[in-house]
């Protein structure tokens, strides 16, 4: 069974801080555990219910430990629990090559705060084959349990670098890298051919700094056909620009 301290440690892992001391995040439901289990993440501990153990789901091969649902209600991030709860441990995501990231397309994310919201654009990305992500270092945890949930296991591919974006951007300059920013002064996005290159979204509240601005190649934007409206959730105009660049790919 599980111990006191164990978990005091699990619940601790909702904060930021306690993830970066222990270098361990937590995973909730079987389907986004799974795919965790088959990435390169190390797993730390997997708690499973007995009620989960005697619906006959196949863990002959993987250990785990049970849990009663009293103590894994303790321990969840959710309202509802669901029966499992894993830990692994966190990867580094500092170090990053360009190089071979020149024929691909790449998202940049400045000072992202909804956990849901940069969870569903790793989701996205996903979905469209993009395995890079370049935050902010001002972004939200990628290891927040709200972005690990939302992002549907899709966190288990996506390689999510956070970095300098001043170090950042003179780097994609030195490479020659394309780099476009989404703006509502661009340029459609549906008059544009775009294959390749760093694609800059804001953060909810204001969009993206002068600074990027003042520092990428060319400003593209999602045409509105209503005046009233100003502006589009962070994460649907990340899918309506990317789903437009592989269409036209």
């Amino acid at each position: 069974m599980i111990s006191k301290n164990e978990i005091k440690l699990i619940k601790s892992l909702n904060l930021r801080k306690f993830r970066n001391k222990n270098n361990l995040f937590k995973v909730e439901g079987w389907r986004t555990i799974k795919e965790f289990l088959k990435s390169d993440y190390k797993l730390i501990n997997l708690f499973v219910t007995r009620q989960f153990i005697d619906k006959g789901n196949f863990l002959d091969s993987i250990s785990f430990r049970e849990i009663k649902q009293i103590d894994l209600d303790r321990v969840s991030s959710f309202k509802k629990p669901n029966q499992t709860l894993a830990i692994f441990e966190k990867k580094n995501h500092n170090d990053y090559k360009l190089e071979p990231l020149k024929d691909k397309l790449i998202i940049a994310l400045e000072d992202i705060s909804n956990p849901g919201n940069l969870g569903s654009v790793i989701r996205t990305a996903d979905w469209f084959g993009i395995n890079q992500i370049f935050c902010s270092l001002k972004s939200v945890d990628i290891y927040n349990p709200k972005v690990v949930q939302s992002s549907m296991g899709s966190l288990s591919r996506v390689v999510v670098n956070y970095v300098d974006f001043s170090v950042f951007l003179s780097d994609l300059e030195k490479e020659n890298f394309q780099t476009f920013a989404t703006h509502l002064n661009g340029d459609s996005l549906y008059q544009k051919k775009v294959n390749k290159g760093v694609i800059f979204f804001g953060k909810e509240s204001s969009g993206l700094s002068e600074f990027v601005l003042s520092r990428v190649s060319e400003k593209i934007k999602i045409p509105s056909l209503n005046k009233l409206c100003d502006s589009l959730n962070l994460s649907v105009s990340c899918g309506i620009v990317i789903s437009e660049i592989m269409r036209l790919r």
